[in-house]
């Protein structure tokens, strides 16, 4: 490299370490002097004649006349604008669709599912809620999963505040409570805690994080593991607890009671009652990227298994699964032989779904691999009261659409 070329890239460097040492409080205020100046340029009042300069130049002759500091260029301001994004004070909320989700509500007679009659007012959660975010394309599924984040975010502080209230009642130190919050495995879950994490600050409540279900198999997938994305949380410097699922995703059906048992498990189905949160997605049975059949079809190729153990399924109506769960159109579905690994079967999330204090979110966005949607997965949970698992459903433009216009 020329002398000249390596000089400008080592000044480069050098000034994006001294930027990234910037105090969040300097930051902070650069940022909103940016957005402030935007408003002045372009909002409603903006001046029609005079051109006012742009707001790099307008934040750069603010901070040397206010803050003493002519150091800060205007070619600073905007890595300064992406250090606010780095450190979570941009939040970027992806649109909801209201008229799609009124349309779904009305063709599934989800009314009184979601706002619970006077008689059903003491056993039904009347925070149930349906989102239709208004997102398409391969950037979907994330975006489904930050608004989950978004709504979780919103339970964490209700479900906190209750604890706080009920401690006090009780005579108990009310800085003890904790909201207990699980995971399912997979990509959708991932992205909802590493939004939740990216959220979080001091005043966050105290957290205990469960895995509902281990993830990944032997060598393939194990990022998907909830253990994994506890990780979000402790970086993020969270007082948290972890509560870890250290187990393969399946065992054979007669071995998953002395598998509770287990020293390392044991305390894992003990505490399951303590949770709060469920968060989790599902996944359609044609997505060849599912953990379900990701899994299945190396049991298969490593005869492990029947051949035919997923046609047998198919065969009884398998349209998706959760938490490694089979389910057809309007029942759980049980793998010959063989028992998911898992806090919860799916009938017991659907009950635990309908006990006061406790809330199930459901991510449905499109498959985080490819971005094909989940209709027929999602059917069922609009469809049906035995499937109808959630309590936050939580779902993309495109399948809202689909789900609509289909006669299924």
């Amino acid at each position: 490299m020329e002398p000249s070329l390596r000089n400008a890239a080592q000044e480069t460097k050098s000034q994006r370490a001294s930027l990234a040492n910037e105090d969040d409080e300097f930051v902070y205020a650069v940022c909103e002097r940016f957005f402030q100046c935007m408003e002045e340029a372009h909002g409603v009042n903006a001046p029609k004649t005079k051109r006012p300069p742009g707001p790099a130049v307008a934040v750069a002759d603010w901070l040397a006349r206010e803050r003493g500091r002519g150091d800060v260029t205007r070619e600073k301001i905007y890595p300064l604008i992406w250090q606010a994004f780095k450190r979570g004070f941009l939040l970027l909320r992806a649109p909801i669709e209201l008229n799609l989700r009124d349309r779904l509500i009305e063709k599934f007679r989800l009314e009184n599912y979601l706002s619970p009659s006077d008689a059903d007012a003491e056993t039904a959660d009347s925070t149930r809620k349906l989102v239709v975010v208004n997102v398409s394309g391969p950037t979907a599924s994330r975006h489904v999963g930050s608004v989950a984040a978004d709504e979780i975010v919103e339970l964490i502080d209700r479900v906190a505040a209750e604890k706080k209230a009920r401690a006090i009642a009780e005579g108990r130190d009310p800085n003890d409570a904790r909201v207990h919050l699980g995971f399912g495995a997979g990509y959708a879950a991932m992205e909802v805690a590493r939004r939740l994490a990216d959220r979080a600050d001091a005043q966050t409540p105290k957290l205990t994080l469960h895995a509902i279900t281990p993830g990944g198999f032997y060598i393939a997938e194990q990022q998907m593991d909830p253990t994994v994305y506890f990780n979000y949380f402790i970086d993020a410097g969270l007082d948290v607890e972890c509560v870890g699922l250290f187990s393969t995703p399946v065992v054979a059906t007669e071995d998953f009671e002395r598998l509770k048992r287990n020293p390392s498990l044991r305390r894992c189905f003990e505490m399951r009652d303590e949770i709060d949160i469920i968060a989790t997605s599902l996944a359609a049975a044609e997505d060849e990227h599912g953990l379900f059949r990701q899994y299945f079809d190396y049991l298969r190729d490593e005869k492990l298994i029947d051949a035919n153990a997923l046609a047998t399924l198919e065969a009884q109506g398998w349209v998706g699964d959760v938490l490694f769960q089979p389910f057809s159109a309007t029942r759980s579905l049980t793998p010959e032989s063989l028992r998911a690994v898992a806090l919860f079967t799916f009938d017991e999330l659907a009950a635990f779904s309908r006990r006061p204090g406790k809330h199930v979110v459901v991510v449905g966005g499109p498959c985080g691999a490819c971005g094909a949607p989940k209709t027929n997965a999602l059917r069922p949970l609009f469809a049906n009261d035995s499937t109808r698992l959630w309590t936050r459903l939580i779902v993309d433009r495109d399948a809202a659409k689909a789900l609509l216009e289909d006669d299924a």
